[in-house]
């Protein structure tokens, strides 16, 4: 499947996931980044222009969730025109948390563990 290469910022704090995901992103050819917690990928995301923030919602030091809100505000800070797509990652029953994620301002969720297609729906 042909697709275009994008910069990826996966914040995740446990390193099982991380391999899991790097290893289903680089098969597409993608750009990825790590941040251990939510702290880290706010700044990441100061420092680097991405296309999509694969967001875990329970991590050390910030959460996926204040991670997404402090994202949002320096988006609308900066008068972006271009808001970066920010998908939750989670093991948890979606049902549970998807109005936080949607309140928090991300633009959807996939489970884990990944499955391929909805990594490729996100990707596409």
């Amino acid at each position: 499947m042909e697709m275009n290469k994008k910069r990826i910022l996966l914040a995740e704090d446990n390193a099982i996931n991380q391999k899991v995901a790097l290893l289903m992103l680089k098969k597409y050819d993608q750009s990825i980044d790590i941040a251990d917690n939510g702290r880290i990928a706010v700044e990441k995301f100061l420092q680097y222009n991405y296309d999509l923030v694969l967001m875990d919602l329970h991590m050390p030091e910030l959460d996926g969730f204040e991670a997404t809100m402090q994202i949002r505000e320096i988006e609308n800070k900066e008068k972006r025109e271009t808001k970066v797509k920010i998908y939750a990652m989670t093991a948890s029953s979606i049902s549970d948390e998807s109005e936080r994620c949607y309140a928090a301002g991300m633009d959807g969720y996939i489970s884990k563990p990944f499955k391929a297609e909805e990594v490729i729906n996100v990707l596409t």
